[in-house]
């Protein structure tokens, strides 16, 4: 039997790595993103048959409705939660609207796929939500999505447990800096890019992420030993320096 994955945000960044990746592996993928045109590029590029595309806007009724009825009809070996928005711009200064369009993204579609998704999931099935190193850490100009991102993380350790005794294996990835297009999405520019030594690039948190999915074990993987090191020099400072820090990062 031919394995089956959905990939969302899969236009880009780490979700387009993961469904080229899922593809030279044998899996049948389902790509989900809202650029119709970003899909058929990835479509020419995936190596073997039987792949899909479904456009969708995940921040939308419509559009969720959408993906979340794929599971009425077809069964998925994994799934990768990996549509997300984020922004760089202080709290008060962004449209409210805005806000609440990165919730929906982040959080209740994901919500959404997750709980569809693990009432039909079977044993050996496996549920990846991203995440991001900043769900450990406050993000001042990029406040919503940081919390986002922490609720990704705390819903996810909680399903990792419940779904052991089914035998379905649910993670949190977390990975940093990526080379992915988000920071420019997330209007950031060229001045304020991050360092390339700090950066990984999406195919490296994809092979660490299915390293970490074929063993099974652990409901959070973050990915980069950089990343790994900097959290853990977080616990030698207080508190608010860590707030300052990230609020001058």
């Amino acid at each position: 039997m031919v394995k089956k994955a959905l990939v969302t945000g899969a236009s880009s960044g780490i979700g387009y790595a993961f469904a080229k990746r899922l593809a030279r592996e044998g899996y049948a993928v389902t790509a989900v993103a809202r650029r119709a045109d970003k899909l058929q590029q990835l479509q020419a590029e995936l190596v073997g048959t039987n792949h899909h595309s479904v456009v969708a806007d995940l921040a939308t009724t419509d559009g969720l409705a959408k993906v979340t009825s794929l599971f009425e009809t077809d069964r998925y070996q994994l799934v990768i939660n990996n549509a997300g928005a984020g922004l760089y711009e202080n709290f008060a200064d962004a449209p409210l609207d805005t806000h609440e369009r990165i919730m929906r993204l982040n959080c209740s579609a994901l919500v959404a796929i997750s709980h569809t998704y693990l009432k039909t999931a079977e044993r050996g099935d496996a549920l990846i939500n991203v995440s991001s190193i900043l769900s450990f850490l406050p993000y001042p100009s990029g406040a919503i999505y940081a919390a986002t991102k922490a609720f990704v993380l705390s819903l996810t350790e909680s399903l990792w447990y419940e779904q052991q005794h089914h035998g379905v294996y649910v993670a949190a990835l977390c990975p940093g800096v990526t080379e992915s297009g988000f920071h420019e999405a997330a209007g950031g520019g060229a001045t304020d890019k991050p360092a390339a030594w700090l950066t990984q690039t999406a195919d490296d948190v994809v092979a660490e992420t299915l390293h970490a999915l074929r063993r099974r074990k652990q409901p959070v993987i973050i990915s980069g030993w950089k990343n790994r090191l900097g959290l853990f020099l977080t616990r030698f400072l207080s508190y608010k320096r860590i707030v300052s820090m990230m609020g001058k990062w």
